[in-house]
């Protein structure tokens, strides 16, 4: 296996000699020293699938909704907590034989990966509603005919009209587990496209899959789904958190997955870091490949170990995070403020430990860490904007967001940030695919570091 490096920055950290507790940044660097091709990996993979009724409704295009709707064959209804244009009547056989379906998609998608599928591969599909169905138990990659004959049964099914998410990861993980032998990838991919019923079950079922090495990637459908909800788990578990904003894109996306987890050079990497006593850990925050928040320890938690899953390294793509930490008041001299242990399926590949050197005159933040510390808050104001229920509330915050995207150079996004804003002061929905649209873009923001 490559091995991985850590490095800080600042190098030397100084902090000034202070009578009481101060704020400090380090930027942590992990990467692997593979470089070039790395051989592929069979992957022990497991598809949870939303089959809901509001992954069946027919799309159609422009041309097709407006003639519906001349002719009162389209109408608007609440399916699964999700406004939705549903076709009725006598709408004509070809439109409906035209018009696909967000499931027709996966199935599309399903038939693409089982070809791409080798003898050394395992594939488990889940699909949920109400409740959860294994519809196909972990199969060779090999036994093409019966997968494709198990997939064709998707369209015909009828799970519910709800979206009970947290018993298809629950079935998924158990499918992982019976299925993995340590040579394959193990990962999970659900798609949905709308609303879950317990969400803390998901979260925790998230942090159970990330102790086991199980990294869960989330594909969110559309824009009324919950975006929190599925960047929380795949982040948590070190999966990837993808946006679609059409079901046409469904199969391209569930492919790259594939090969990207195949690619991966480290496997299944977690970061430990053990705050010093006394120094308490605030926050970390990946920057880089894709910015979001990873660990805020609260209370007595902070005293402990934080461990956060960073999935799957590939060669040549460094993963950067920003490690806030209050480091307690001091004296001149060394303060040590943490270890770091970097760690693969468990096992131990490199360490380190931050050092921080108090001085009568510490040195201002460098322009790397000023930038990352910018990402960061523009980060934690955009979840705290979607995810509070108050309209005024989430204007504010979204007006705050705006301007860290000024000081970044963002003035898209900025700009996009000031204009849901404006729509939350005028009585807009906190949810919708503007949010989702914003959500996502802030996490791009990674790629600019």
């Amino acid at each position: 296996m490559p091995a991985l490096t850590l490095s800080t920055s600042p190098g030397p950290l100084t902090l000034q000699a202070r009578c009481e507790p101060q704020v400090c940044y380090v930027i942590l660097t992990v990467q692997t020293s593979a470089s070039g091709a790395v051989p592929s990996r069979p992957v022990n993979w497991a598809l949870v699938a939303d089959v809901s009724r509001s992954m069946r409704i027919p799309i159609v295009d422009e041309t097709q909704f407006r003639s519906m709707l001349r002719n009162g064959s389209a109408q608007e209804m609440l399916v699964d907590g999700v406004p939705v244009w549903q076709l009725s009547g006598s709408v004509p056989q070809e439109v409906r034989n035209a018009a696909s379906s967000a499931l027709d998609h996966v199935v599309r998608a399903l038939h693409t990966i089982v070809e791409r599928l080798d003898r050394r591969d395992r594939l488990a599909l889940v699909v949920f509603a109400d409740h959860a169905l294994l519809l196909i138990p972990g199969m060779v990659g090999s036994d093409r005919v019966t997968l494709v004959r198990a997939i064709e049964r998707l369209p015909g099914l009828n799970l519910g009209d709800s979206t009970n998410l947290a018993d298809g990861i629950a079935l998924a993980i158990n499918q992982i587990r019976a299925n993995r032998d340590g040579r394959c990838a193990d990962r999970i991919l659900l798609l949905t496209d709308g609303f879950t019923r317990d969400s803390a079950t998901c979260l925790a079922l998230a942090d159970q899959a990330a102790g086991e090495h199980i990294a869960i990637t989330t594909i969110g459908l559309g824009g009324e789904f919950q975006d929190d909800l599925l960047t929380a788990i795949a982040d948590r578990s070190g999966g990837h958190a993808l946006f679609l904003k059409r079901a046409s894109a469904i199969p391209q996306a569930i492919s790259v997955e594939l090969e990207t987890v195949r690619a991966a050079a480290v496997p299944a990497v977690t970061i430990a870091i053990a705050p010093m006593r006394g120094v308490q850990l605030r926050r970390v925050t990946r920057i880089r490949p894709v910015l979001a928040l990873l660990a805020e320890p609260t209370g007595a938690a902070a005293m402990d170990v934080t461990t956060v899953s960073l999935g799957d390294l590939a060669a040549g793509t460094p993963v950067t995070l920003l490690l806030e930490f209050l480091a307690p008041a001091a004296n001149l001299g060394p303060l040590w403020l943490a270890g770091v242990a970097a760690l693969s399926a468990g096992v131990r590949l490199a360490d380190t430990d931050i050092q921080a050197a108090v001085t009568t005159q510490a040195s201002p933040l460098s322009d790397d860490v000023r930038a990352a510390a910018a990402r960061s808050m523009a980060a934690r104001l955009m979840r705290r904007a979607t995810t509070t229920t108050d309209p005024h509330q989430a204007a504010r915050l979204m007006r705050a967001a705006a301007a860290r995207f000024d000081e970044l150079g963002e003035q898209a996004l900025a700009a996009a940030a000031r204009e849901q804003a404006t729509a939350f002061e005028q009585g807009g929905g906190i949810a919708g695919i503007a949010t989702r649209e914003l959500t996502y873009a802030t996490r791009r923001l990674g790629d600019s570091f």
